[in-house]
């Protein structure tokens, strides 16, 4: 029952996100990252490395940090050090796509969604 109401939920989202003209756009541009293959620099490397760490390090941060909470009957350690990994996180994610720049955020943002609405329309 759930799976099928979240299936129906991305279908709902999927058509509807098809209708725009980002969703379009993304639709007819053909299904290759051709933006990897270039010659890159290493502000661009630095850029890619960071965005692939923050989301690395993100959730066993805070996953880490829950299970030391619990085990030393400490809920400051959580409370404190969540929002202070969540916000370098959003740091090290910002810096990333700042030096890889716009057009490796917009090449891979345009792949996934031609990937979701090709699997949910």
């Amino acid at each position: 029952m759930r799976e099928k109401f979240l299936v129906s939920l991305l279908r709902s989202f999927a058509i509807k996100l098809a209708q725009t003209e980002f969703g379009q756009k993304s639709l007819s541009k053909p299904d290759r990252l051709s933006i990897l293959k270039q010659q890159h620099s290493a502000r661009v490397y630095v850029g890619l490395f960071l965005l692939a760490t923050s989301f690395l390090i993100s959730l066993p941060t805070l996953a880490f940090l829950s299970y030391l909470s619990v085990k030393l009957t400490n809920p400051m350690i959580i409370a404190v050090g969540g929002p202070v990994v969540l916000l370098l996180v959003h740091i090290m994610f910002g810096v990333g796509v700042y030096l890889a720049g716009k057009n490796y955020a917009l090449e891979v943002l345009q792949w996934a969604t031609k990937r979701f609405l090709q699997k949910y329309t």
